[in-house]
């Protein structure tokens, strides 16, 4: 016969000499006996906030940042274009408002480039950016590990410029969605529970998708499927103290803030 509790678990029951911050805490729970013995459990159900700008700097984002542009300049060479981290919008009509960022990228490349300047504009058909310079001695790099220019995927290019010119037209379309998804870690609750395919075996609990969650807002997940929502473990295993890290898809922690997580899970344990 088996024992069976729903346990929540929050980052406002942090305990603060364990915890980091609200995405990387440490819960001790009060009950301490059956929690000593668990067998399996079954996650519920998790809130997660979407704190995450879509511009990106590596300060806080490491390998996921994407405020970074390079343009090739003949004669002069690689300049930097770095974008401050927010979340902005790709164009407005009328008055733009400061998170517009076709206004923000024009004026930090004609800085950059001076006395050139450059115009962009965002095709209303195609809906492809365009970037005409002052003169024929530009190109945009690829994005690369040895030279990285990420905000290249945000813009929508996806090739480097065959060759200078004054005229560059996007690829594809620029991409402004942010984070896609955000992913709960625990060694405690789902030691070797995931594979990732660039990292291997990793303490995966749950994965949350952001796609339908409005920028502040909080993404929350049910799961219904007892299969998918299952972790069984070897051996009973000791979950009286429980830590938590949110990560995005690099492994990156995250930092919400003051914002808080929760996660519900079934625990199964040994009757007595």
């Amino acid at each position: 016969m088996s024992l069976e509790k729903l346990v929540t678990i929050s980052s406002s029951d942090k305990n603060d000499n364990l915890s980091e911050n609200n995405s990387d805490f440490t819960v001790i729970l009060n009950e301490r006996n059956l929690s000593q013995g668990v067998n399996r459990i079954l996650i519920k159900e998790c809130t997660v906030p979407n704190v995450f700008p879509n511009i990106r700097g590596p300060a806080n984002y490491k390998a996921s940042f994407n405020n970074l542009l390079i343009i090739d300049k003949q004669g002069i060479g690689l300049l930097p274009v770095i974008v401050p981290e927010g979340q902005y919008v790709i164009s407005t009509l009328g008055v733009p408002p400061p998170n517009d960022l076709i206004t923000v990228l024009t004026s930090l490349i004609d800085a950059a480039i001076a006395p050139d300047t450059v115009t962009i504009t965002l095709d209303p058909i195609t809906n492809k950016l365009n970037f005409t310079f002052s003169s024929a001695n530009y190109k945009f790099i690829e994005n690369t590990i040895t030279t990285p220019t990420p905000l290249n995927n945000v813009l929508g290019i996806v090739n480097e410029t065959p060759a200078y010119t004054n005229s560059i037209d996007a690829d594809g379309l620029p991409d402004l969605s942010g984070l896609k998804n955000v992913y709960i870690h625990s060694k405690d609750i789902a030691d070797l529970n995931g594979v990732d395919a660039g990292f291997g075996l990793i303490s995966l609990a749950e994965p949350v998708s952001l796609v339908d969650t409005p920028y502040g807002a909080y993404a929350y997940k049910q799961n219904n499927d007892d299969e998918l929502a299952s972790i069984v473990f070897e051996q009973p295993r000791n979950l009286s103290v429980i830590r938590v890290v949110l990560r995005d898809e690099k492994g990156t922690k995250l930092d919400i803030g003051t914002h808080q997580i929760n996660l519900v899970f079934k625990a199964y344990f040994d009757a007595v």
